[in-house]
């Protein structure tokens, strides 16, 4: 018998993970307007190893989603803002930089901060 990762494993992580949200959908459908979800908002850092043997370190700052919550998942471009995570901090205005699916429901968006030069 199959299992559903979506509902049986999915579905109550996000009840307990995910924060609101609202996707900016420039590219995935220009000209609609902006609607609500909702993804699991984290950064985590990683070392890059140069050739010289150095190590440079760096951040990925990602917002995961559920498929089965979008008629028509956000792409590279679109725009996410996020108000707080998870511990109410304030978070702003991301652009997607890549969309990956895990083959089983969900879509880790690597995100990056948006910022207009006033």
């Amino acid at each position: 018998m199959a299992i559903n990762l979506d509902v049986t494993l999915q579905g109550p992580i996000f009840d307990f993970w995910a924060v609101p949200c609202t996707f900016v959908p420039l590219v995935s459908q220009p000209g609609q307007p902006s609607f609500g979800g909702r993804g699991i908002f984290n950064t985590y850092s990683m070392d890059v190893q140069g050739m010289d043997g150095h190590i440079y370190s760096d951040q990925r700052t990602i917002l995961d989603i559920r498929e089965s919550e979008f008629a028509v998942l956000p792409q590279q471009n679109d725009h996410v803002i996020i108000p707080k995570d998870c511990n109410g901090v304030p978070r702003g205005e991301y652009q997607i930089v890549d969309a990956s699916s895990d083959g089983g429901g969900q879509t880790m968006l690597t995100i990056r901060k948006y910022e207009t030069i006033m």
